[in-house]
């Protein structure tokens, strides 16, 4: 189920983003809300970050929201 989520978010966000209408930084701001929440996914179903201690999950977190933060900041 995992996978044909992440499918389905691609699929979704890549529409997204060749659409005409996909300008600005509310768009930028959207697709990396929907590659945080694939990040998040990937890294505690395929790398098994569900099973690892809580500071590797926080460190991991904390860089998503540090690289969204950046992206969206610099765009």
């Amino acid at each position: 189920m995992v996978f044909v989520g992440l499918l389905l978010l691609t699929a979704g966000s890549s529409w997204f983003a060749e659409s005409e209408s996909a300008r600005g930084v509310a768009t930028t701001a959207f697709i990396m809300t929907v590659v945080a929440a694939k990040l998040h996914l990937v890294g505690m179903h395929f790398m098994e970050l569900r099973h690892a201690p809580f500071a590797l999950k926080l460190a991991f977190h904390g860089w998503i929201v540090v690289v969204w933060g950046l992206i969206v900041g610099f765009s």
